[in-house]
C-alpha cells in the first residue's frame, strides 16, 4: 500500500475551515494521511492564519492557488454559492475535489461537475458526514435487513437556533448564495431520509420566515411520499430559541420503531423491534456518541475513507462521489419547487427551484 502523504489544498479559510482544523485535520485519525501544502481565501489574513497552522503557502488569488506545484486534492470550504465555480476551476486544473455540502446550488451545475470529473479523470466528492454516524449506520442496516417490516412513516425534525447576526453576513439566507434552512442546515437530514429509507416520489411543502430577516425561509414543513409507500414529514427551523434543540429522524414500521436524535443525528433515543433480538439500552450505549454541535464528528470518518481509497489507487471505489449525492440536491429543488408553485410536486416532473442559486 502507498504510504505517501496526500498533498491537499484548502480553499476557503473561514468558519467552516476553523471547524475542520479544530476537529478533523489536526486529528491523529486522519493526520497521517495528508499534508496541507497550500490554502486560499480572498481575505489574506485568513489565509495567513491557516498557512501558519500548517506551515503551507497562503494565497488570496484562486488562479495562483490552483497552479500550486504537486497539489493533488482541494478541500473546498467556501460559501455555498461558490462551490460550483470553485469546484469547476479545480477540476479543470486537474485537481481532485472534496466539496462541502451543497455540491452546488443548481442541478445543472452539479451535472456539469460530474461530466468534467469524468472527462478529466479527477474525482469530485461531496461532504455528507452524517451518513457515517454510528447511529445512522446501524439504523440503515436495520432498514436494509427489513427489521422495520413495511415502512409506515418517517418524521424529520430539525429545531436549531440561528440568530439574526448569522444572516447579516451578506450571503447566508440569500437565494443566490445559500437558500434557507432547507438547503443550508437540513440538507443533511433530507439526505439521511433517502440514505436510510429510499427514494422520494412526491413532495408538498410550505415555508415561512418566523424569527429572522432573510430572503429565503427560516422554517419549512413538508409532507413526503416515498416510492416504497411510506409517508414522511419534515419540520425544519432555525427559529428555535434559545439554542439548538434537536436534529432527529424517527422511523416507524409495522415491526419496529427507531428514533435517531441528539443535535446532529448522533444518538439512538429509541430502538424497539417486535423480533426482540436486541437489548435497547445496549444498542443506545454502543451506537450513540457525544458531539459539541450540529456539525457532529463524522467528517474525519468521511475524509479518512476518501483519502485511503485515493492513496491506494482505488479510484473507482472512492465514496461520496458527486454522482452518488446529486439526488439530494434534486430533492431540495423539488421541495422548493413545491413551495414556489403551491402544489404537490412529483420527482418525475424534474422541476427546479426558480430562486435557489439564481
Amino acid at each position: 500500500m502507498n504510504n505517501k502523504k496526500i498533498k491537499i489544498g484548502i480553499l476557503g479559510c473561514g468558519r467552516v475551515c476553523e471547524h475542520y482544523i479544530q476537529k478533523i485535520l489536526i486529528s491523529e485519525r486522519v493526520g497521517t494521511l495528508y499534508e496541507v501544502v497550500a490554502c486560499c481565501d480572498v481575505d489574506i489574513s485568513k489565509s495567513n492564519h491557516v498557512g501558519n497552522i500548517f506551515s503551507c503557502k497562503p494565497y488570496n488569488n484562486i488562479e495562483e492557488f490552483v497552479k500550486h506545484d504537486k497539489m493533488e486534492v482541494v478541500l473546498i470550504l467556501t460559501r455555498s454559492g461558490q462551490h460550483y465555480e470553485h469546484s469547476k476551476k479545480c477540476l479543470l486544473n486537474n485537481l481532485n475535489v472534496i466539496v462541502e455540502k451543497p455540491l452546488s446550488l443548481r442541478i445543472e451545475h452539479a451535472e456539469e461537475l460530474i461530466s468534467i470529473s469524468s472527462k478529466t479523470e479527477k474525482f469530485c466528492a461531496s461532504i455528507f458526514q452524517n451518513r457515517l454516524n454510528p447511529a445512522v449506520e446501524v439504523t440503515r442496516n436495520a432498514f436494509e435487513n427489513n427489521r422495520f417490516g413495511e415502512l409506515v412513516s418517517v418524521s424529520i425534525r430539525l429545531r436549531w437556533c440561528r440568530m439574526q447576526d448569522y444572516y447579516n453576513d451578506g450571503w447566508h439566507g440569500t437565494w443566490a448564495q445559500d437558500g434557507g434552512v432547507t438547503n443550508q442546515q437540513a440538507i443533511h437530514h433530507v439526505d439521511a431520509l433517502t440514505w436510510i429509507c429510499g427514494k422520494v416520489k412526491s413532495v408538498c411543502a410550505v415555508s415561512a420566515k418566523r424569527a429572522n430577516q432573510l430572503q429565503a425561509e427560516d422554517t419549512l414543513a413538508a409532507a413526503i411520499e416515498l416510492e416504497n409507500g411510506g409517508l414522511a414529514t419534515l419540520e425544519l427551523t432555525t427559529a428555535a430559541r434559545p439554542k439548538d434543540i434537536e436534529a432527529s429522524i424517527t422511523i416507524t414500521g409495522t415491526k419496529g420503531t427507531v428514533r435517531v436524535g441528539g443535535v446532529a443525528l448522533n444518538k439512538i433515543d429509541q430502538w424497539e423491534f417486535s423480533d426482540s433480538v436486541d437489548i435497547e439500552q445496549e444498542v443506545i450505549n454502543k451506537f450513540s456518541e457525544e458531539v459539541d454541535n450540529g456539525y457532529g464528528i463524522s467528517h474525519y470518518r468521511q475524509l479518512k475513507m476518501i483519502f485511503e481509497k485515493y492513496r491506494s489507487g482505488e479510484f473507482g471505489e472512492i465514496p461520496f462521489l458527486a454522482k452518488e449525492c446529486i439526488h439530494t440536491l434534486r430533492l431540495i429543488h423539488t421541495i422548493y419547487a413545491s413551495v414556489e408553485r403551491g402544489r404537490k410536486i412529483y420527482l418525475s416532473e424534474h422541476l427546479s427551484s426558480s430562486k435557489l442559486g439564481i
